[in-house]
């Protein structure tokens, strides 16, 4: 079960600096063309994710399989002639998505998601002449949560659901070390790391009249404990003292709340605002423990403190039925960055971000639909202040942009 769970993961690693924190929510390409403003519409087996209590409007069994793409670029620009700019990586990103819905019985369903609610994939293009190495030059959190859910239907007006979640997580992260005064002296280190994690969620949605409803979705924090391997490789001619180890360490996902209320101003529009507040703050340090000591550091552990800031998300999504078997959509996200400036690094160069979205779903027949999504992000500038203990040089991360194309298939039993 463990090695198959793993197999998943290895492609759910979504380019953390295209999210605000390393959070994610592209979880259906339904979902990706309304911005995310999936808390309170009518729902489909992905409503598992963005709000379980509207699984109660999915009849009968489904399932749902899909994936969203995301292809991203960008450029540290280095505010020296002395050093070159290095750009990101060029790469797609694949996050898969799957879920099931059973109706129980008049009043109760069954839901099961497999998605991925953090993820980061920052890499650099030339690490090995990355004049930030020192600091970053690869960071990657690849993860599945596997969340199963009882939705109940109180009325036809107010639907509650109880979920609980169990997330895997691989974490990895790489830099050099060097000694301070002494040239060609590059030791790359590369940490590996995975472990499981567990929390709970609560979804209620409230539909007063069929042009209005309201929707809340809470997710608990998880706590990661994560262990395994960290290596040193020699790169320059001099012995630091480092010593291949085993790791451990803590990773939280932090605890969320998504509202929202959908209004139909006429029959076949559905208009969706919603609102995400996530407690970032939660993540105050990155605290790498070996258990063997270094020399080349001096001590068991690294400690990178962050500090983030809680922050907010607010996503737009407006869906047209063009005809019965033909549905129209767009969306627009702003998602505030957590980042302390003050503590800002190059695993996780982000600022407030910015997405516009369009897509269309197509009901094939009484048994099998077809979604699908695009998306453009941008994001504003980030200026780093030279912190040199900390391996921050002055530059500017510049041109962040990304492009996401998705693709979900539905099928009724």
């Amino acid at each position: 079960m463990r090695r198959w769970i793993f197999v998943l993961c290895v492609v759910l690693c979504p380019l953390q600096a295209w999210a605000a924190g390393y959070g994610v929510y592209e979880w259906s390409a339904r979902g990706n063309a309304l911005g995310g403003a999936m808390v309170a519409r009518d729902g489909d087996p992905s409503s598992v994710a963005y709000n379980p209590a509207c699984i109660t409007d999915v009849p009968g069994k489904q399932i749902q399989i899909g994936a969203t793409a995301i292809a991203p670029s960008a450029t540290m620009d280095v505010k020296s002639d002395l050093v070159e700019d290095m750009d990101f990586a060029d790469s797609v990103w694949a996050l898969p998505t799957m879920y099931y819905t059973h109706q129980l019985s008049d009043n109760y369903w069954f839901g099961l998601g497999m998605f991925s609610r953090v993820g980061l994939g920052t890499e650099y293009e030339d690490a090995d002449t990355w004049a930030g190495r020192y600091n970053c030059s690869r960071a990657a959190i690849k993860s599945v949560s596997i969340n199963p859910n009882l939705a109940m239907r109180f009325s036809d007006a107010f639907s509650l659901a109880v979920g609980v979640e169990a997330t895997y997580l691989d974490f990895g992260y790489d830099m050099t070390f060097r000694h301070p005064t002494t040239d060609d002296t590059d030791v790359l280190h590369e940490i590996s790391a995975d472990g499981w994690g567990y929390g709970m969620n609560l979804g209620a949605r409230y539909k007063p009249f069929d042009w209005l409803a309201f929707g809340l979705m809470w997710r608990s924090e998880i706590q990661l404990t994560v262990h395994g391997d960290g290596d040193f490789t020699q790169k320059g001619i001099a012995d630091l003292g480092f010593k291949s180890t085993e790791v451990s360490g803590t990773e939280p996902i932090p605890e969320s709340v998504t509202m929202g209320v959908m209004v139909k101003p006429m029959e076949r529009l559905s208009l969706e605002f919603d609102a995400v507040w996530t407690k970032w703050s939660a993540y105050k340090s990155l605290i790498v423990n070996y258990d063997d000591p270094q020399l080349g550091f001096g001590g068991d552990k690294l400690e990178s403190p962050k500090n983030w800031h809680n922050a907010w998300r607010f996503q737009f999504g407006a869906e047209y039925a063009l005809t019965d078997s033909v549905d129209l959509r767009a969306g627009y996200v702003y998602d505030q960055s957590p980042v302390n400036d003050d503590y800002e690094d190059y695993a996780v160069p982000c600022t407030d971000r910015q997405i516009v979205t369009l897509g269309a779903g197509w009901k094939i027949n009484e048994a099998w639909a077809v979604d699908a999504s695009y998306g453009y992000l941008w994001m504003k500038d980030r200026d780093y202040e030279a912190r040199l203990k900390s391996g921050i040089l002055e530059l500017t991360r510049e041109d962040a942009r990304a492009h996401m194309a998705g693709l979900s298939v539905t099928y009724k039993f």
